[in-house]
């Protein structure tokens, strides 16, 4: 009689193992929908649209010409640089005359102080020459001969001619100093308008380049933002360009479900209009704030409901469209 109730107690464990396993588990669906990598192709110089070969939305080859287009900075650069140029030699000028009216100053300067020095000196030996021609043939009176080291007035032509010597070698060093500012400064500016010259040549060398803009990989014309004739800046956007196959599938969690979605979290992901195309995906990235969730994931359009982006990484060869619906599915424990 015991073995039946060995029998309901077994069959009591798997129902509460069950409900149990029935509580825990949750299915969890969201609405998504497939992006693509997209390229912006652009060029580090202006040029002008020769030839536009590709529309917006048309799949493209590897290697197929999207685009042809010709540099269009050489005359540009030219004018510019002339200008440059002109202003360096006119700077120049206004310099080199500034500095050789600094070197007439300083000799002008120089001379005058000099001929002062001298014309003290002159004075002091004319008086020293009219005293003697005065004391001629007075034996009893020094003659100028024989004036001692110590006289003034040859202690004072003395310290005249030091300060005559001192201006001298101050003039000199001055003089040294500004012709060496003079040349380094008129080589620095050969130097520039050199350099000015060698760009403006390498650019009259480049300036006839026909660029080629070829599609990186099989893929999709996105957004084409010239036209034929039109000159585009360098950097501008040209054309942007889509992977053949979406990457990467973008979700959202509504702010009020209590399932938490964690990275590496598996989903099975399905086209709504084929559901014989689906895919497994993993969770890769987790928004970090929560936001208006678009409009065509909402089960009520008209409503605004808010999430946490999801973003989970699809095979390399899906079939899902760029920006396709989805649905996907998984289950949380």
């Amino acid at each position: 009689m015991r073995f039946p109730y060995i029998i309901l107690i077994g069959i009591a464990i798997v129902s509460v193992w069950m409900l149990n396993g029935k509580y825990y588990k949750e299915e969890l669906t969201l609405f998504g929908f497939a992006e693509t990598k997209e390229t912006e192709i652009n060029l580090n110089f202006p040029v002008m649209v020769d030839e536009l070969n590709v529309l917006s939305g048309q799949s493209v080859k590897e290697g197929q010409v999207l685009l042809k287009a010709k540099r269009l900075d050489s005359e540009i650069k030219f004018d510019d640089q002339e200008l440059k140029i002109s202003e360096i030699n006119a700077k120049k000028r206004i310099w080199k005359s500034e500095q050789e009216g600094k070197l007439k100053t300083l000799e002008s300067s120089y001379l005058n102080k000099v001929g002062e020095i001298q014309i003290e000196i002159d004075a002091i030996k004319n008086k020293l020459a009219q005293q003697k021609e005065l004391y001629k043939g007075l034996d009893h009176i020094q003659s100028s001969e024989e004036l001692s080291a110590n006289h003034p007035s040859l202690l004072r032509i003395a310290a005249y001619e030091e300060e005559s010597r001192n201006l001298e070698a101050r003039y000199k060093l001055d003089l040294a100093n500004l012709q060496s500012i003079i040349a380094k400064g008129t080589k620095d500016d050969d130097e520039t308008i050199k350099r000015l010259r060698a760009e403006y040549k390498h650019v009259q060398d480049n300036k006839e380049i026909v660029v080629e803009i070829v599609a990186p990989s099989d893929g999709l014309i996105g957004n084409v933002h010239c036209k034929e004739g039109e000159h585009i800046t360098d950097y501008r956007t040209l054309i942007s360009f889509y992977e053949p196959n979406p990457t990467v599938v973008k979700a959202y969690v509504h702010e009020d479900f209590l399932v938490k979605v964690d990275i590496g979290d598996e989903f099975t992901i399905s086209s709504i209009k084929d559901a014989t195309q689906n895919y497994t995906g993993k969770v890769v990235g987790l928004g970090s704030r929560i936001v208006e969730i678009p409009a065509r994931m909402r089960k009520v359009p008209e409503f605004k409901t808010y999430g946490r982006e999801v973003i989970i990484r699809l095979p390399a060869k899906s079939n899902f469209l760029q920006n396709e619906k989805l649905v996907l599915t998984g289950i949380k424990i």
